[in-house]
């Protein structure tokens, strides 16, 4: 179960990084954005890519819930805390895309940022 949170995370983590930090080039299609905004973008996204490459995954590896389905014995509190550990590092990974997307959108025109906007409210999973 462990493993299996652990393999979940990673994709929710590669799922959830990759609509805003997958290229610049969704975005400069999605925005029409310059050559310019390109590479201002390109730079804002190589530091969210450091940002959440430090994220600590290591906690989750843990075989906690594995372990306690093996032994038959439930622990309450392991439990809960391998669940908020998942949880944390979650919130975490959508702090760095939350703040790549408000970095992004301080080198957009306004019509750009408009045009974010909409993206944003329009049910996109940016974040």
């Amino acid at each position: 179960m462990a493993a299996l949170a652990l393999c979940a995370t990673t994709q929710v983590f590669a799922a959830e990084a990759t609509p805003e930090l997958q290229t610049e080039t969704t975005l400069a299609q999605e925005l029409n954005l310059s050559n310019a905004q390109m590479e201002q973008i390109k730079g804002l996204r190589e530091q969210a890519d450091k940002d959440l490459g430090a994220v600590k995954l290591d906690a989750i590896g843990q075989d906690v819930i594995v372990n306690m389905i093996k032994s038959g014995k439930w622990d309450e509190a392991a439990a809960k805390k391998q669940l908020q550990t998942i949880s944390d590092v979650q919130a975490e990974a959508r702090y760095y895309r939350a703040h790549y997307l408000f970095e992004v959108s301080q080198v957009l025109t306004p019509e750009q940022k408009a045009k974010l906007h909409e993206m944003l409210n329009g049910g996109e999973a940016m974040y």
